[in-house]
Order: structure tokens, then sequence, then C-alpha cells
């Protein structure tokens, strides 16, 4: 393998990681897809094919995930290990992407790829692809970081065909966009590329115009919402020394502009650094301080101690005349718990020694503003961009979350793109409380309503219509997946049969 070829690959990688977290770069990731694909074709060799994939895997997730480097420039005595998260991380994910290049060198080698389908051509390309996504984002707890259908994330008029298939189901479509788009064009088939082109998102964009809530209910219940942003420094969060001037900075957010209204107001993830099952004299603080009016959701940690083992949780708690909590489910590996610990112990970027533990399951949160009873699904930090599927309907989704781990660069805003796709997958509003950005909230469509951009404090306030809805996709999960791609599957076969039966029966010579 030529260096020249080695860093063509990387250089392809790094503009396409790159280029999924903007919804203008689109084009570029098209065309990337059309260079890197002429090269895995022409892959002379299974060991050419691995090494394909692994290089372009690892520019793609150092373009688009080189932010991993951050939590090790938090604290001094994590500088040393920063190479974990610009070279090595992107090493081992870059793996993932061998699974489509060798499994096209071998589709190759068996005749199930040929020039003569190129219409089913596209979907095995595409499968093997999809395949290494919905891999990744799964295996070892799973990273749906930068999916393909997370391209469109920012434009809710497109995406709103999640709440039929889920994230995973407009993944595989926009991949088999891309890749039906730059097959028929290396075919020369201009024309018919240049349709596809159009055809794809205009179909994506067709879904906007009409909702899928079979069981909407008409009402006029509202909730007000206000979320916090405190854009506290991390180096000085978990700082004792600090602690009361955070709390007075989120109260002082929390009381501004207080029209009287019964309201809910979220606080981010672990804003309040206590044991707060055990604080009992600062929750009667708190109470004092918060006007009746509001009901305090926040983060926190919790404490449990039992013949002699101690549990810390991160927890989302709910404050008003009674105390509710959520327990984290997903933690973050060598941030909440190091995986091996007894070998690689001083990895946890974390402060403290010891490791979370796991919550027991998901729950529905039933509370009371005023007279009016809403339901919220509860999540912290990274949990939001894994879906999550409950036998009780929630009217909002609630997520506190700490960004400031992820610097001032792309991983905010990837981080919120995947979370975005809860919303519309429910078609419920999503809450979002950022310490340091970004905080949102959204509609039920996932559009943007109200934003606290990266690195600034404030807050936002809004009144949310509640309403009682569930998609087709929350209804069937992602069996409506494997029926998308069995469809398709069907359809491109037939569209090749008959295509080449056109081109069979045309005569040799013209008359």
């Amino acid at each position: 393998m030529k260096i020249n070829h080695f860093f063509n690959l990387v250089f392809l990688g790094i503009l396409q990681g790159f280029s999924q977290s903007f919804f203008y770069l689109i084009p570029l990731v098209v065309l990337v897809y059309f260079f890197f694909l002429k090269k895995i074709i022409l892959a002379k060799s299974l060991k050419e094919s691995f090494l394909n994939g692994w290089t372009f895997g690892f520019g793609f997730f150092f373009g688009s995930m080189h932010w991993m480097v951050n939590p090790f420039l938090i604290y001094q005595k994590h500088f040393l290990l920063f190479p974990l998260g610009l070279i090595v991380f992107p090493l081992v994910m870059g793996l993932f992407f061998v699974i489509p290049t060798v499994s096209i060198f071998l589709a190759k080698k068996t005749k199930i790829l040929s020039e003569e389908r190129v219409f089913l051509d596209s979907f095995f390309i595409c499968f093997f692809f999809f395949l290494s996504e919905f891999l990744r984002s799964k295996v070892f707890g799973g990273l749906p970081f930068n999916l393909s259908g997370h391209i469109w994330a920012f434009n809710s008029d497109f995406i709103q065909i999640s709440k039929f298939i889920g994230v995973y189901g407009f993944s595989f479509l926009t991949l088999l966009w891309i890749i039906v788009s730059v097959n028929l064009f290396s075919n020369k088939n201009f024309k018919l590329s240049f349709l596809m082109f159009v055809f794809f998102p205009a179909f994506f964009l067709s879904f906007s115009f009409f909702s899928n809530s079979e069981e909407e209910k008409d009402n006029n219940d509202s909730i007000l919402v206000r979320v916090i942003q405190p854009n506290i420094l991390q180096e000085e969060k978990w700082n004792r020394l600090f602690f009361q001037q955070n709390i007075e900075k989120l109260l002082k957010l929390t009381k501004e502009k207080n029209d009287q209204k019964e309201k809910i107001v979220v606080w981010p993830e672990v804003a309040v650094t206590l044991y707060l099952n055990e604080e009992e004299d600062f929750l009667r603080y708190l109470k004092k301080e918060i006007p009746s009016n509001i009901t305090i959701i926040t983060g926190g940690l919790r404490r449990e101690i039992s013949e002699g083992q101690v549990k810390v949780f991160n927890s989302l708690y709910l404050i008003n005349k009674n105390i509710k909590f959520y327990d984290k489910i997903k933690l973050v590996p060598f941030g909440e718990f190091i995986p091996f610990r007894k070998w690689v112990d001083f990895f946890k970027i974390t402060p403290g020694s010891t490791d979370f533990s796991v919550g027991k399951d998901l729950k529905i949160i039933e509370d009371k503003v005023g007279e009016q009873n809403y339901f919220f699904e509860p999540s912290i930090c990274y949990e939001a961009i894994f879906q999550t599927f409950s036998d009780t309907e929630s009217q909002l989704l609630i997520n506190i979350t700490n960004d400031a781990w992820f610097g001032n660069g792309l991983g905010p805003k990837q981080h919120l793109s995947a979370q975005i796709f809860r919303s519309v997958e429910k078609s419920t509003p999503l809450i979002r409380s950022s310490n340091s950005g970004i905080s949102v909230i959204t509609n039920e469509e996932g559009e943007i309503l109200e934003k606290i951009k990266l690195e600034k404090d404030g807050f936002i306030e809004l009144e949310l219509k509640l309403q009682s809805r569930k998609t087709f996709f929350e209804k069937n999960g992602n069996v409506s997946l494997i029926i998308l791609i069995l469809l398709t599957f069907l359809l491109f076969y037939l569209i090749d049969k008959i295509y080449h039966l056109k081109v069979k029966s045309k005569p040799i010579f013209k008359t």
C-alpha cells in the first residue's frame, strides 16, 4: 500500500468526519463517498481492503471526534494521556470501517456484486456500511454518534420520517441515497444519478407535510419550562471552594424575572455536587430560597450504603414538596466507571476514585405543577443518544448534561444532533439543560424553539403544550427497520430485472 494512498484515505476520512456536523456540507459527504467507493472497488487483496477501511475509519473518527482529547486536558494529571483521545480512540473505532470494505471485497470475489446490477449492488454496499454503523451503536455499550442520518438533524423538515422508521432506518436511507447516486454517476448514467440525488431528499421532505399522531388528543394542557445554563468551568465545578458561588449563580438564574406562574426549572447534570439524598439541611435551604411556584429538576449525586457496600449514582432529582429521583443507566466508560479497573485504574478522568453504579431501569416520572399533571422521560448526559422504549407515554423528554467535558468544538453540537432524534421518534418536546451549552427547548418535530449558545450563561423559558401521542416507530420499534431493509431489497431487485429486460429488448442496429 503506497504512502500516498494511505494519506489520501485518511484525508477523505477527515473530510467525511468533519462534514457530518454541518447540513450545508452534505454535498461534500456525497463527494467523499464517490472517491472512497472507487478506492474500495479497485482493491486487489483482502489485506488492501482491510487497510482501506481502517485508514479511512481512522480519518473519519479523527475528523469527527477529535474533541475526545478535551477530557484529558482539564486536569493536569491527565495531560500525558491525551494521545488516548487523539490517536488511540480513532485507531480503535476506525476498525468498524473494515466491515464494509472487507465485505465489499468478498462480495465482489463471490459474484454477489455484479456490474450488471447497479441498484442491487447499491443495496448490498449500503447494507455493509449500515451494518458497520449499527454494530458500533450496539457493541461494548455502543457509540451512536455521527450516524449517517445525523447530517440532517438541524433541519427538522427532513427528519420527520424518523417517526416511522427511527434514526437507524433514516441512516439506512441516507446511505442508500448517497450510494445509489454515486454508483449511477460512476456508471455514467448522469440523468438517473441526478434524479436519485434529488428524489431522496424530496421524499424525506414530504414527511414534514403530515403528522403521524394517530392517538393525538386535542387539549389545551400546557406547562411553563425554564432551562438554566450556568456555564460553570469544569475545574471549578467540583472545587469545594466554589460550591456556594455556583449554587448562588443557579439560584439567581432561577429567580430572575420570575412572574409567579407555576413552572418547572431545569438545572444541568450534577449541578449540585452533593449526595442530595443525605443533605436534609441543604434541601431545606433550597426550598427556602426557591419561590413556591417553581419545581426544580436538577442533577446531583445519590449514595446507598448497605451491608458495608457503598453505591454511588449519578442522578436526576425532582424537588418540590416531595423528592423523586432517577439514577443514570448508561454510564460513560473511563468517566463514570473503569472497565478492567484492576489494570487501568489511573485512566479515570472524572473526580473521585469510586465507580458510579448503574441505575435499575428507565422510569417515566409523574409530577404536578399547580393543577397540571405531566409525565416526563428523564435522561442524563449521553443516555439521550440511545433509543428507549416504554409502555408509558411521556409528554416531555428532559435531558440534563455537562458538555463542558467536550470543549467548545464539534462535540456539544454532535451530542445535541443525536438527541434531537429522540424527540422526533417519540413526537415529544425535548428540554435540554447543559452546563456550558448547548441548552435547548424543541417542539415535538425536533425543531429548536429556544437555545443558549456554547459557553454562555443564562436561561430560556417557554410554555409547551402537553400532548398525548404515540408514533408508528414507538409502537413498532426497529421492526420497521427490518421491514424497510427487506422491502428495499425486493424493490431494487425488481428495478434491476425490469431495467435489464428493457436493455436487452433494444435493437442492436437502428433501422
